[in-house]
This record gives structure tokens, C-alpha cells and sequence, in this order.
């Protein structure tokens, strides 16, 4: 009877005719490399600690036996299959895209696969993932919930360990990795004040003004001023989304600066793409150019939001916003950065080719990857720590470029 730890191969041995395949043990594959078996299975999980000669041995004799890894087996020995899940919410946009890929790519210097999919921000997609991918084919998932409470993601899992990435809980009951919302967008907020912007709108979020019903307070008053101070303005960062921490952010830059909010400061979007962000640049033009003699933004499923005339600086949530309004911009002959500067959050690759380059608030999406596949691992291999939920915070880069720049004169 073959053991758990054999792996079927094309291999025919001698006198079975064609009758069947031989099984190849690791052991096989280890004597054949001239190596130990610990050392031939560390090499094929891509263990980093194997040098570079020994584990292309390793290989090599691999694949001259036509060795192929038994995932079953190797399951049946340590209980975990050596496969975990990434879901995100889209991975047809440049972030979400390219974090994908950083956590794939960390995932494999630990000798791991990755299944990757996208939720599509769907609570139907979130359930599916859970309960047919992660508890039953993975061994743990780094998983960025928008629909389904931390509680729903423990059963649906399976006992499968978790770790989230921008919880929407303060208190989760998973690891999380943050993205840096709050200090980034201060740090946003921080360098227009510093190239010289005084009049500034911040692009994809509501603000601290934003109410239920989804208006906002005082909007019959254009340009009313509000004191960032006041405790109706004092909004936390806890229980609270993306969009809402990186505003967080901005109000804490605003009141250290001393300067006042208004009613046309925020300016929020039902969608965050190209497209729409593209119409808004191009209103926000027409505004600066007095040609909107309403200077409100309109948009789907929202009621026209006041935008300044002496906008002289824009802070937007994500990169892919803040590209869509640069192009809207330059549609109505509005130059960045000499009329107005704009600056991005992400550091998607796109931002650094674009006409003007694309000031941003580039997130470390190695730092993130490795923090999350870390606190993943740690769980998987260590189930009944005790250890009490951690939450972690990537670390940013202010990268300055073309869009913030001040035009110097010929």
C-alpha cells in the first residue's frame, strides 16, 4: 500500500507493462538529487534558505522523474495544502490589481499559492468565496470585506484562518492590514498646503458634513465655513470606511493648518473610475472658468454638490479618480499644475507615465504583502496561540511629480 507522503508520476516500472503508473516518493526524487528528503521537499516548496545550486538539482531531478506534487497527500500529512486565497473587491482596476500581485509574489517566497478572486464589492460574491473557496480549499485567506460582518465571515469560513485588509470594524476579530488612510491623506492634505494651495476640494468622499439622507448640512448656504474643532466635526476614524478614514485624515491636516472646511470642500462620487472622475473634471473646469454659472458638480444618484471657483488645489481618494479629473481638467483647457495642482492616493504604476506625472500617496505594497501573508502564515501554523487580533498599518511614500510641481518661469 503506497504511502501518504507518494506522488504519482508517468513513470512506468519495470515488468508492469502499461498497465499502470509507479508511484515516485519524495524520497526518490531527494536520492536522485544526491540530497536529503527534508532538503529535496524544501527546495520544491521554494524555500529561500536552500541555495540556489542545490535547489536547481532539486528540480532538475524533479523533473526527469516527472515528479508531480500530490496536494491530497501533502494534506494528509500536515493538514494544510500549501494554497491560500486572495479575495479583493476588483481586479480589473490598477490597485487592487497590483496589491494582487505583491501578495501573490510574497506568497511564493513562502513555497505558497495563491487562488485569487474578486468579490466585485458583492455580498452574494463574498458568501461564495468563503464557503466554497476558502473553507474547502484553502488553507487561510487575505480576504477585503465590503458586505459581510466579521461574524458571517467566521462561520462561512470554516475555521479557516483570516486576515482582512481595511476592515471596516475597529475592533475585528481577524488580523487586519490597513492601508495608511488617516496619515496618508493628512500627508496629502500636508504637501498642497505646502506647494502653496489655500483653497483646496477633496475628491471621493462625503466629509464630516455629509448626513443619512445624503445631502449635506448647510448646503443652502454656499461656501458656509465650518470650524474643523467642533465635536460635529470631530469625526472618528473607528467603524468607519476607506473613504471615510482618508477624510479623517484631511480634517486632521485642515485643523492643524488652521484652516476652515466648507460646505463645497468635499465633494463625493458614487463611483470611483476613470470615466466618471472625467466628468467631473471637466465640470470643476467649467467652474474655475465661470462658465457654470451654478458651479455645482452633478452627478448619478446625487444632488449637485457646490464646487469653488478658486479651487487652486485637489486631493483625490484614489489615483484612478485623480488621473480621470487631470484629463477632464485638460478637456476644458485647464492646466495642471499651473491652474490648479492635484495630487492622487495608491502609487498605481499609471501615475508616473501620465501628462502631468501624478503626484501621490503611494501605499508600500510590498510592506503590506508581507504583513499580511506574515499574519496569515503565523495563524495557519500556529492555531491555538491565543494571540488576540492584531491590527497593522502599511507604510506610504509621498511621491512628488509633475502635478504639484510650481511652473518655473522661461
Amino acid at each position: 500500500m503506497p504511502s501518504a507522503e507518494c506522488h504519482t508520476l508517468g513513470k512506468t516500472p519495470p515488468g508492469a507493462g502499461t498497465k499502470g503508473a509507479s508511484m515516485v516518493t519524495m524520497s526518490e526524487v531527494a536520492k536522485a538529487a544526491g540530497v536529503s528528503r527534508a532538503t529535496a521537499s524544501y527546495a520544491l516548496r521554494g524555500d529561500p534558505r536552500i541555495a540556489p545550486d542545490t535547489a536547481q538539482k532539486v528540480l532538475n531531478a524533479a523533473n526527469e522523474l516527472k515528479y508531480t506534487a500530490n496536494l491530497s497527500a501533502r494534506s494528509l500529512r500536515s493538514g494544510h495544502n500549501g494554497v491560500i486565497g486572495v479575495a479583493i473587491f476588483e481586479l480589473d482596476r490598477p490597485y487592487p490589481s497590483e496589491m494582487s500581485a505583491a501578495i501573490s509574489r510574497e506568497a511564493t517566497k513562502h513555497g505558497l499559492q495563491t487562488i485569487v478572486q474578486q468579490t466585485s464589492i458583492s455580498k452574494d460574491s463574498e458568501i461564495g468565496i468563503l464557503k466554497k473557496v476558502t473553507s474547502q480549499l484553502c488553507d487561510g485567506m487575505i480576504f477585503s470585506p465590503s458586505n459581510v460582518s466579521d461574524q458571517e465571515i467566521r462561520i462561512l469560513a470554516g475555521g479557516k484562518p483570516i486576515v482582512l485588509l481595511d476592515a471596516l470594524s475597529h475592533s475585528p476579530m481577524f488580523d487586519t492590514i490597513n492601508t495608511p488612510c488617516e496619515t496618508g491623506a493628512q500627508a496629502a492634505i500636508d504637501h498642497l498646503i505646502n506647494v502653496g494651495c489655500r483653497n483646496i476640494l477633496v475628491i471621493g468622499a462625503g466629509g464630516p458634513l455629509e448626513q443619512t439622507d445624503g445631502t449635506i448640512a448647510g448646503e443652502h448656504q454656499d461656501d458656509a465655513t465650518y470650524d474643523v474643532t467642533q465635536p460635529m466635526l470631530a469625526k472618528t476614524s473607528q467603524d468607519a470606511s476607506v473613504s471615510d478614514r482618508r477624510a479623517h485624515g484631511c480634517l486632521q491636516s485642515f485643523a492643524e493648518h488652521g484652516m476652515p472646511i466648507t460646505t463645497s470642500t468635499f465633494l463625493p462620487m458614487p463611483r470611483w473610475d476613470e470615466d466618471a472622475a472625467r466628468s467631473v473634471g471637466r465640470q470643476i473646469a467649467r467652474a474655475m472658468q465661470g462658465e457654470d454659472a451654478t458651479s455645482r458638480v452633478k452627478q448619478p444618484g446625487m444632488a449637485p454638490r457646490p464646487v469653488p471657483h478658486d479651487v487652486d488645489g485637489i486631493f483625490c481618494m484614489t489615483d484612478t479618480i485623480a488621473l480621470g479629473v487631470m484629463r477632464g481638467l485638460a478637456d476644458c483647457g485647464v492646466n495642471v499644475p499651473r491652474d490648479v495642482k492635484v495630487i492622487g492616493f495608491d502609487g498605481i504604476s499609471e501615475g508616473e507615465y501620465s501628462i502631468p506625472s501624478l503626484t501621490t500617496i503611494s501605499t508600500d505594497l510590498g510592506d503590506l504583502a508581507k504583513q499580511a501573508v506574515s499574519q496569515l502564515l503565523d495563524r495557519i501554523n500556529n492555531p491555538d496561540s491565543g494571540r488576540e487580533p492584531e491590527i497593522i498599518t502599511a507604510r506610504y511614500q509621498l511621491i512628488e511629480r509633475e502635478s504639484t510641481n510650481t511652473p518655473t518661469s522661461k
